[in-house]
């Protein structure tokens, strides 16, 4: 049987009497609880159906079933042939790898800009480093005790928090200003991309805005701290892989703020 893409269709459900005709949302596999008032329009629509699933109309010449799925009265996501994940209203969603181009630029630009901020403490932490593997290597050409390893930790973690705490900041400063402003970052607008509520289109608030980062970036606070540093770096490994197998597309932050990633424009 033929695949029918995603998009709105006349609702198969009965409406009640005396009520406006409405639309259903079909996701390309089932019909969702997604409706809205269906637009005025001249002509039949190219598919009707049951709860089952929409089929193409019956008693037409093939060459005019074509030429409506063609030129569809609703609006359909269809890449090389098959239909695509969409939000609700029928928004392409970014695939992975999509998004994880957006993602490699951003990291570049917010390490770069860090980096610079951070310029006193990298420089230390890369100084106290060059001295530890200097005085290694002399103790052990003259047979003489290896410096403490401990001692480093301690002359590094000061200077490894600063940075730390000024990446959480340019990170912060970044995605929230960037997102808020442009529902997008700088890597996102490359690509192509934009950040939206996944039940409706519109600017995001923010609200939305400080949960999706919270989401994305809290857990890094945990690097802060010895022990929990693990668990944080495992939270963001799931994060950035969780779009892999959502039916939605989401990421873990995206969840958390009700948001998903569209694509705007052909990559």
């Amino acid at each position: 049987m033929t695949e029918i893409p995603a998009g709105w269709y006349p609702d198969p459900a009965p409406a009640p009497a005396g009520a406006a005709p409405q639309q259903r949302f079909w996701d390309g596999e089932r019909w969702t609880e997604h409706v809205q008032v269906a637009p005025s329009q001249s002509g039949p629509p190219p598919y009707a159906g049951t709860y089952g699933q929409p089929t193409q109309q019956q008693g037409q010449p093939q060459g005019q079933q074509q030429a409506q799925q063609t030129q569809p009265a609703y609006p359909q996501q269809v890449a090389y042939g098959k239909p695509v994940a969409t939000t609700p209203d029928g928004e392409r969603l970014a695939g992975w790898w999509h998004r994880g181009g957006a993602y490699v630029i951003d990291w570049l630009l917010v390490a770069l800009i860090a980096g610079a901020l951070a310029y006193p403490f990298v420089s230390k932490m890369f100084t106290v480093y060059v001295d530890f593997i200097d005085r290694s290597m002399r103790a052990a050409e003259n047979g003489s005790p290896a410096p403490s390893q401990g001692d480093l930790i301690s002359q590094i973690y000061g200077p490894l928090v600063a940075y730390a705490a000024i990446s959480l900041a340019v990170q912060f400063v970044y995605h929230v200003g960037f997102l808020k402003a442009f529902a997008a970052t700088p890597g996102q607008l490359a690509t192509g991309l934009r950040v939206r509520l996944r039940e409706r289109p519109g600017p995001l608030s923010w609200g939305t805005v400080l949960k999706r980062w919270l989401g994305e970036f809290g857990p890094g606070l945990l690097s802060l701290v010895p022990v929990l540093g693990t668990a944080g770096s495992l939270y963001r490994l799931l994060d950035l892989l969780w779009p892999l197998w959502d039916d939605k597309k989401q990421a873990l932050h995206d969840k958390l703020a009700r948001t998903n990633v569209v694509v705007r424009r052909r990559s």
